[in-house]
């Protein structure tokens, strides 16, 4: 997958690594810690998550997670590189394990054997995984997962349809939802599903449309009844920078509203708009910030 979308891949699934061990590895933590994932290797890497983890028995261990999209043919030895420097650098042997999120069959090995040296890793399909382990999840960080799993005898449109009624029941508030079904929907192009839960989550009336927003409204009114005064558009774009950041406000909270500076210098009335909209569209932040960077 591209950076960009990589990034937003493991800001979705950042909030649900601990339900991921627990559930689907089926480790016991007690207590853990992040480690640094940027690995001096040769070439600097930076893993997607490594943590220094205390489970039930007592025993201390590092935690290293990877999420693969695409069958890597070199997973193997980039896992042995992870495996060397953590080893050395912390003098803790690594348990190691690569979640694999694409749709094409895996293909990648999980093992390498030479006269010399082995190395094995744990590698785990998550269509494999009974998507009931995070359907009816009272979280809804865990319920989007689902759709990475193994749903085949429930067939697509039930299982879409479960998985926004779940997030309907969970998260009454409609911004808040509506951030949840934009992940979902980020996650579902892994399955070739985005089509399929856009038009679900349109027919169920579950997305979130900042023109409705009365507040958003009252702002680019006011603005706009001030460009009579001043210039309608200056008061225009007074409207829609109290639009965007009420939007920000309500989708991202305060991460989103630290992106106004990059808002405020944006000098056409159809550049604002363009991004008023993407922020409907848009699963993350960093989502965002891009957008912003190759509009300025």
């Amino acid at each position: 997958m591209s950076k960009h979308y990589d990034k937003i891949i493991k800001e979705i699934l950042k909030d649900v690594v601990d339900t991921l061990v627990a559930k689907v590895i089926g480790l016991r933590i007690v207590k853990s810690t992040a480690i640094e994932t940027k690995l001096q290797i040769t070439n600097e890497r930076e893993a997607d998550y490594i943590l220094l983890v205390e489970l039930e028995d007592g025993t201390i261990s590092l935690l290293h997670i990877e999420f693969q999209s695409t069958n890597y043919s070199k997973m193997v030895f980039r896992e042995l590189r992870y495996w060397l420097y953590l080893m050395e650098t912390h003098g803790i042997e690594p348990m190691q394990y690569v979640f694999y999120i694409g749709n094409d069959p895996l293909t990648m090995r999980d093992s390498l054997s030479t006269k010399t040296t082995t190395h094995k890793y744990s590698l785990i399909d998550m269509r494999d995984v009974d998507c009931k382990k995070f359907l009816y999840s009272d979280t809804p960080e865990e319920v989007i997962l689902s759709i990475l799993c193994n749903y085949q005898k429930k067939g697509v449109k039930i299982f879409i349809r479960e998985i926004l009624d779940r997030l309907r029941e969970l998260v009454p508030e409609e911004t808040l939802r509506g951030k949840y079904i934009r992940q979902v929907e980020v996650l579902s192009q892994l399955r070739d599903l985005q089509g399929k839960v856009c038009e679900e989550a349109e027919a169920m009336a579950l997305v979130y449309d900042l023109e409705r927003d009365v507040r958003f409204r009252q702002g680019r009114q006011r603005g706009m009844l001030e460009g009579e005064k001043k210039g309608l558009l200056e008061g225009e774009r007074k409207g829609l920078l109290e639009g965007i950041e009420l939007g920000l406000e309500l989708k991202f909270g305060s991460a989103g509203v630290s992106l106004m500076s990059m808002v405020r210098v944006i000098d056409t009335i159809d550049k604002l708009d363009d991004f008023k909209n993407h922020i409907r569209k848009a699963a993350s932040v960093d989502e965002l910030k891009e957008f912003l960077t190759i509009t300025s």
